[in-house]
């Protein structure tokens, strides 16, 4: 798994950096199917950054930031981890699974946090088929009901978007 994670990632980047995407990550979907099946992009590396809100004095020089992605307490990964724990503090329970396995019974294993995960590039695209399915509807000489329920969904939408990437101490002082 490790290896064919390692050159489908490098040659997406070199087909990035031979596109002219410089400002891209390689990213690779679907990685709990077989390989032949995995699907392979990139993401804008600013889509993955916010800039905090400078400060009322000026002298706070804002300067973007990566978003911080917290462990996924109910995961399954972690609620298997959960599981495990309390005998990993008791016991000896460390193994080292030894040299790369190119080949034998754990060479394809997947971990859980992996093989949990939802396919991103699948996801964006089922996206952006709702949103296109969306301007399909909404277009000049619909009914007006349709168009004001889009604009007040696509708004809502919005704003639980924006409370979702805000850091918490700006949603908490919004509260105030």
């Amino acid at each position: 798994f490790d290896m064919d994670y390692a050159y489908t990632l490098g040659m997406t980047s070199a087909a990035l950096a031979c596109s002219g995407l410089s400002g891209y990550m390689a990213v690779v979907s679907d990685l709990s199917r077989p390989v032949e099946h995995w699907r392979a992009g990139g993401v804008p590396l600013t889509a993955m950054m916010r800039v905090p809100a400078s400060s009322s004095t000026g002298s706070f020089q804002p300067r973007p930031a990566i978003f911080a992605h917290h462990v996924d307490l109910d995961g399954v990964a972690f609620k298997s981890w959960c599981a495990e724990r309390a005998d990993c503090a008791r016991y000896e329970m460390y193994q080292n699974p030894g040299p790369i396995q190119l080949s034998g019974p754990s060479a394809s294993r997947l971990s859980n946090t992996i093989s949990d995960k939802f396919s991103y590039i699948r996801e964006l695209e089922s996206l952006r088929n709702h949103v296109s399915a969306i301007g399909q509807r909404c277009r000049p000489g619909c009914d007006a009901r349709t168009i004001r329920v889009a604009s007040q969904s696509l708004a809502t939408l919005a704003s639980i978007l924006d409370e979702l990437t805000m850091p918490v101490e700006e949603i908490e002082q919004r509260e105030k």
